[in-house]
């Protein structure tokens, strides 16, 4: 007859751990969609301007030039990218193991509210929740410092809570203790 597995009660991961994981991820982010700008920008330099050209449409743009049907082609496609490149990638990490690679570095992790793993839906749904959030200026985000749950408006809507992963220790024999082979 199996036993069944030990139910383990997890904390739930506060608002500061939570912003170090998004930290990670946006930085992750920012340097894979740089990596990316800079082939296609070299694959196909007939469309595409050098990173110095867009550095400088920036610069000009800040200093008082007008603003260009191309400065805000150039906006539409990055903020574009960027929010295609976020959903896939924010969507596949929930969606398969609950954790994008800021998470796993903090040790937390996206479950369901009845402890079940985050599916595609749920996950589709965070994520337009996290795009809510992100509009009202983070409110919902930082509503995580004040719920008993530590939920953000993207975790009550998609029912989903973020737990800190229990910590697997090591347990010493004497010998090993005090140096010994074993």
């Amino acid at each position: 007859m199996k036993e069944k597995p030990e139910d383990l009660a997890l904390e739930h991961a506060g608002f500061w751990i939570r912003l170090a994981a998004a930290l990670i991820d946006l930085a992750i982010l920012i340097v894979g969609l740089y990596i990316l700008y800079c082939v296609i920008s070299q694959s196909f330099f007939w469309i595409f301007p050098g990173v110095q050209k867009v550095i400088q449409l920036f610069l000009d743009v800040a200093h008082g030039s007008p603003v260009t049907w191309g400065f805000i082609w150039l906006i539409a496609t990055v903020l574009l990218t960027f929010l295609i490149v976020n959903t896939v990638y924010f969507v596949a990490c929930w969606a398969t193991t609950g954790q994008t690679l800021g998470k796993l570095g903090m040790g937390i992790k996206v479950i369901r509210t009845d402890s079940s793993q985050v599916d595609l839906r749920f996950a589709l749904l965070r994520f337009l929740g996290c795009i809510l959030c992100t509009v009202t200026l983070g409110i919902g985000f930082i509503l995580i410092a004040f719920d008993s749950h530590k939920q953000g408006w993207h975790d009550r809507l998609a029912d989903t809570y973020v737990v800190k992963l229990p910590v697997k220790q090591v347990i010493y024999n004497q010998s090993l203790a005090r140096g010994g082979i074993g």
